[in-house]
């Protein structure tokens, strides 16, 4: 008898204890927090200036196992007053009829899916749309002048600290300038050129701040326009970038 009540208060103990820990979980248990939604990292020509917010669709340009790959996506902002330091909303923000995601710091972006590896396929068609709020006006812009000229990069690049680099991609038609940027494991080395210019060479001295390692080059074919929608002043970017991922740099 008596190991039979030992037996019942131990049950009756680890019930108990599983209560307190039940109560307690249902208690101080909350919803993990989402993450929080994140825009694309993108390059700006230094030219916007004075607009009340940017819109900017991107073909992106890579090599992989030798086949060309070209991946369209879209990035835009607005600002209050002209003041890029506080951002507003629009609504319902598409490009080409595809929807655009909020970023939580109010930025909009559309990218490639697992769905749409592609991203946007630019042609012919860069088709602005949204519906107004108090701070945006109803846009409804139609470019139909297509994308600038595509700057080709090498799949593998290799430069060394010990001698200067020629780069060459092809053509910078059809944009107002090119944007050359080298990132690499030490600093960035970054010149913007007119859009006769389509090669670069890089001095071994300016390769050598840039350091030894890993690095990636990418060369940005732009084409800007601001145009008046309502009372408010927009830049339309249209951006073609050659994108190298695969740059080692030597001794």
């Amino acid at each position: 008898m008596k190991k039979y009540f030992s037996m019942n208060k131990k049950i009756i103990l680890a019930l108990s204890l599983l209560g307190i820990l039940t109560f307690q979980n249902c208690k101080d248990g909350k919803d993990p927090e989402p993450e929080p939604i994140t825009a694309p990292l993108i390059t700006l020509p230094t030219a916007i200036k004075n607009v009340d917010g940017i819109l900017m669709a991107i073909s992106t340009f890579t090599k992989a196992n030798s086949v060309d790959l070209i991946v369209g996506s879209a990035h835009a902002v607005f600002f209050k007053n002209k003041n890029p330091l506080i951002k507003v909303e629009t609504s319902n923000l598409k490009i080409n009829t595809k929807l655009c995601t909020r970023s939580h710091d109010t930025l909009y972006f559309y990218s490639a899916s697992a769905s749409e590896p592609k991203g946007i396929e630019y042609k012919s068609q860069i088709l602005w749309q949204s519906t107004a709020t108090p701070d945006v006006p109803a846009i409804n812009d139609n470019d139909g002048s297509g994308m600038p000229n595509i700057p080709v990069v090498p799949e593998f690049l290799n430069m060394s600290v010990s001698q200067d680099k020629a780069i060459n991609w092809v053509s910078s038609y059809g944009g107002d300038s090119i944007i050359f940027i080298v990132k690499g494991p030490l600093a960035t080395y970054k010149r913007t050129f007119n859009n006769t210019i389509s090669s670069h060479t890089i001095p071994l001295a300016e390769i050598a701040k840039i350091g030894k390692g890993a690095a990636s080059i990418q060369i940005i074919n732009y084409k800007l326009i601001t145009k008046t929608v309502g009372t408010k002043t927009y830049a339309f970017l249209k951006q073609v970038i050659g994108n190298c991922t695969k740059v080692t740099i030597t001794p």
